[in-house]
């Protein structure tokens, strides 16, 4: 089944090409054969219709005529003033005109009658030369005398002379217009013929000059073709940049486009940021639908960002750490808190917090200068990183207060870590002659409260730390019995 849809498209791909090269005169034959339909139409089925039922139209017009006169004839009681009646009546009828150069409809009237009290009127005003007509002959009936005898032959004869030039001359003047129009038709969709030739040989140029475009690209500009993964074109810097081998039929490939083509925009207009090279390197990559020769096709473009991407990781390590010690700055901290707490509430999992901060910091940039105070705080972060693991988050959370953030750590482990950097940090022997380091901090557990609620439990014991003598480690109620750990 498969094999059968390819073979077609091939087919398909074939004739279009050469259809697009014949479509101008494709267009002038539909014209020529429209303009010859309208005509024959019209003689053959429009005008003999047109003319029938113009006449049923005067049938029916004449009988409502004749009902008029039938009246006049009941209500009448002399035949001179019947007489009167009728011509005005005749007069009126014979003064209508119809379209299209307002010729009378009708040229003569004609009335007998042969019975009744009014037997021998006769009738008959208009004109009767030489014009074409036809005769529209109808019974004048009594109403007395349909009521004694409904097989009367009626009163007398009523015969309508209707010009048959009106109706001619309006099927004339119908039909030129119809056949205007279908020339006019006919000239419009020459001229699109024409138009779509010279567009056709625009296209096809400028299919050439796009593919000279691309070639000349400075950026790795393909082809692709009916979602084959090979390409059916690729310009020099595409194939140098994804190291692109042509194969005996035309196609390019190579084991870096597999890659990228696995991640190529599924949406026209799509942009997407597709990594090569094991990381090395950062392509923007574009697809866009096209049509090459009625082949449904798509022209993709590379865009090297790799300094870009390099700035941004920058940016972005920036915006997250404190310059002075790289250590994660208070507002990535409170984020990855949050985080950690909602882990610690989905999975049940222990979440422990060490807050700490140097004891007399400001004596120190008092006495030893500001430079030095900020050597130990570059320092004190070193000894930080190799005290903790690589599952933990450690941050300035301000001046010379730290926050450690121990994901899956019960309130035991904590302290352990907490007593272990405070060791780590009072043995230092500082070379500057009289310095001497030491911390102070609370140690805290997750017990279900909000983030700020949990780091303010750990904050209070730092300043009870603080405020029993420094340099040691208080434990939060709540998390544990509470505890102070003396040094």
């Amino acid at each position: 089944m498969k094999a059968k849809e390819q073979q077609l498209d091939r087919i398909v791909h074939r004739l279009t090409p050469r259809v697009e090269q014949h479509l101008y005169r494709i267009f002038g034959v539909l014209g020529l054969i429209l303009l010859l339909t309208v005509i024959l139409h019209w003689f053959v089925i429009f005008k003999p219709r047109l003319l029938a039922e113009s006449e049923g139209c005067a049938a029916a017009l004449a009988q409502s005529w004749a009902q008029k006169i039938e009246l006049l004839i009941d209500e009448a009681d002399e035949e001179a003033v019947l007489r009167t009646q009728l011509t005005a009546f005749f007069q009126s009828i014979l003064e209508l005109t119809g379209p299209p150069a307002g010729r009378p409809m009708i040229h003569r009237i004609s009335l007998s009658l042969s019975a009744g009290p009014f037997r021998g009127l006769t009738l008959d005003l208009g004109t009767g030369g030489s014009e074409p007509s036809f005769l529209i002959e109808l019974p004048v009936q009594h109403r007395h005398l349909l009521q004694v005898n409904a097989a009367s032959e009626g009163l007398g004869r009523l015969i309508f002379y209707f010009d048959r030039r009106v109706i001619e001359q309006f099927a004339n003047q119908l039909a030129i217009t119809l056949i205007v129009v279908a020339m006019l038709i006919g000239g419009v969709m020459t001229l699109i013929s024409l138009q779509i030739r010279r567009l056709l040989q625009w296209l096809h140029q400028g299919e050439e000059n796009l593919r000279a475009v691309f070639e000349a690209a400075p950026f790795p500009m393909m082809l692709q073709v009916n979602e084959d993964k090979r390409l059916c074109w690729a310009n020099v810097a595409a194939q140098r940049y994804l190291a692109l081998h042509e194969s005996p039929d035309g196609c390019f490939s190579s084991p870096i486009w597999e890659d990228l083509a696995q991640s190529l925009p599924a949406q026209l207009g799509e942009m997407r940021e597709v990594q090569l090279d094991a990381g090395r390197r950062w392509v923007m990559v574009s697809a866009i639908p096209v049509s090459f020769s009625g082949v449904p096709s798509r022209i993709i473009g590379l865009a090297d960002i790799s300094a870009l991407k390099a700035v941004q990781d920058e940016l972005h390590l920036a915006s997250i750490t404190d310059p002075l010690t790289g250590l994660y700055n208070r507002r990535y901290l409170y984020q990855r808190l949050e985080q950690e707490i909602e882990f610690a509430n989905r999975y049940a999992h222990p979440l422990s917090i060490i807050l700490f901060d140097l004891d007399y910091f400001k004596q120190i940039n008092d006495s030893f200068g500001h430079n030095l105070g900020d050597e130990v705080l570059v320092w004190i972060s070193g000894i930080l990183r190799s005290t903790i693991r690589e599952v933990d988050i450690a941050g300035r959370h301000g001046g010379e207060e730290f926050l450690v953030i121990l994901p899956h750590t019960d309130l035991e482990g904590a302290i352990e870590v907490a007593e272990r950097l405070r060791s780590e940090i009072d043995s230092i022997e500082w070379s500057v002659h009289g310095l001497k380091v030491t911390i102070s901090g609370g140690v805290a557990q997750y017990n279900g409260e909000p983030l700020d609620e949990f780091v303010h439990r750990a904050d209070c014991k730092l300043l009870e730390a603080k405020e029993s003598g420094r340099n040691r480690i208080c434990i939060a109620e709540g998390s544990a019995p509470s505890l102070i750990r003396l040094f």
